[in-house]
């Protein structure tokens, strides 16, 4: 014994008092930190060393090591000089050792987004087995080369390739949404490819809420639900599309939450996708929406003109067509809120061209693809209408008057014909969100936006609508 009361061990028999010393810490670690990182951090770690006043533990990665020192190094530091009496320096070093994150081992923080840093990983049958079952494949042409970028998607763009190049470490979750057929899929399998392109030995996985819930029902029938949780809780990266689909579907939401906790809590890269903001996910727990909101939320819009052009020239460089420009700009102009919408029009020009032999000009655009949009005749630019003169004809021509079209009245012809108004008062009148939304008994731009995507989307695919809306334009003079 010392001078100052301490036991002195030979070289053997410090790494006994470390053992000793952590093997009582670690149940007092279990109630300090989240289930999730006991598990998967501090069980897995082992002492090495306790001397002069220092403590060194071993841990599989330099991952996880930062991990531990960032996020619960202070509780690790009070449970050890709980029991051992006194203060003591904590050291974490990476230590070769087996790797065992698979279905049947424990949980560990993902590996290092660097290619020459991750460590070799054997593959393993029963995870190979589900994935193959559950995860959607990638589509080889959703990449990053064939994403035409414009202001509308630019800051989405942006945040993927960020995601691509460094999963894990930053935009985590990443949380992207807009109206359909704008891109967000396109996105989540260019991140998924480009991130298969630098580690393929990646454990990566592609649902879709709707994919989600089926294979977790069916856990559930046939009594395989330890099975599933433990194959979406040993992945890499989770790519998430449609999450909206959840919504009212309570027990598979609750499951959705835990697995997505699990994940997120090890450093793991999620990424998902959504036609509505987190806020506007109300059917979503409060726990899971602020979950959402952590990361970084980026919102993909209707793109420019330009963009849709742009859209149309790839698409045309893509499938070697050869395409009049003024053909293209008049597409593009009169499809507006929608990608597929603007793509299907095309290759349905493109057939119908070639089936009846005749050339592609504006005319055989127009009695072609007369059903995708609202044929926009007007070449000159015309007097603008107001916001009123909106109102009542939209009002008029519902059988409404305009102080509910202004009201909060929520039954189905009340919100359609504001819907409607709202997306002329944009169109003809102009307007900026704010505005129309102060024009309509003060409702948000977010209410206002979503509307008028609504009436867009909807245009295209609804007879009925599309008349109405282009006798409504012809009431108003445009």
């Amino acid at each position: 014994m010392r001078s100052d009361g301490q036991l002195s061990f030979s070289d053997n028999e410090y790494s006994i008092a470390a053992q000793r010393a952590w093997d009582r810490a670690v149940p007092l670690l279990a109630n300090k930190v989240s289930r999730i990182t006991f598990e998967s951090c501090i069980r897995p770690m082992k002492a090495l060393s306790l001397c002069d006043r220092e403590l060194v533990l071993g841990i599989g990665t330099a991952f996880a090591r930062e991990w531990i020192e960032k996020r619960c190094m202070g509780q690790i530091k009070a449970a050890l000089e709980s029991v051992i009496g006194y203060s003591v320096e904590i050291t974490v070093k990476v230590v070769a050792g087996d790797r065992d994150d698979c279905l049947d081992g424990e949980l560990v923080p993902a590996p290092e987004p660097v290619p020459s840093a991750q460590p070799a990983r054997v593959r393993d049958s029963s995870f190979e087995e589900m994935r193959e079952e559950i995860s959607l494949p990638l589509c080889d042409k959703f990449t990053f080369e064939t994403f035409v970028v414009g202001p509308s998607n630019r800051l989405a763009v942006a945040a993927a390739e960020e995601v691509a190049a460094c999963p894990g470490r930053q935009f985590n979750p990443l949380f992207l949404y807009g109206a359909s057929g704008l891109g967000k899929t396109h996105l989540l399998h260019a991140i998924g490819s480009r991130i298969l392109s630098h580690w393929p030995a990646c454990r990566l996985v592609v649902v879709d809420g709707e994919t989600f819930t089926h294979h977790y029902v069916a856990s559930l029938r046939e009594r395989r639900s330890d099975r599933f949780r433990r194959f979406f809780r040993s992945v890499d990266v989770w790519l998430v599309d449609d999450i909206e689909f959840l919504a009212g579907k309570d027990h598979t939401r609750e499951e959705f939450f835990h697995t997505f906790n699990a994940l997120h809590q090890c450093g793991r890269q999620i990424v998902l996708t959504s036609n509505r903001s987190p806020r506007e996910l109300r059917t979503m727990d409060d726990r899971l929406r602020t979950r959402f909101e952590a990361g970084l939320i980026a919102d993909i819009v209707p793109p420019l003109i330009e963009t849709r052009v742009a859209i149309l020239q790839s698409r045309c460089e893509l499938e070697g067509w050869e395409v009049p420009s003024d053909v293209l700009y008049f597409i593009a102009d009169a499809i507006q809120s929608n990608v597929r919408a603007l793509e299907g029009a095309l290759t349905r020009l493109v057939v119908n061209a070639s089936v009846l032999r005749v050339p592609m000009d504006i005319e055989l655009a127009r009695s072609v693809l007369m059903h995708f949009f609202i044929d926009k005749r007007a070449t000159g630019r015309k007097p603008q209408v107001s916001m009123d003169d909106v109102i009542q004809a939209v009002a008029e021509s519902c059988g409404l008057t305009p102080d509910i079209l202004r009201s909060q009245r929520r039954d189905r012809r009340a919100a359609m014909a504001r819907q409607t108004a709202m997306y002329l008062c944009r169109e003809l009148a102009d307007e900026s969100f704010r505005a129309i939304g102060a024009a309509f008994g003060g409702r948000d731009h977010t209410t206002v936006q979503r509307a008028i995507q609504k009436v867009e989307s909807a245009i295209p695919t609804d007879p009925e609508l599309r008349a109405a809306v282009l006798d409504l334009r012809s009431r108003l003079g445009r």
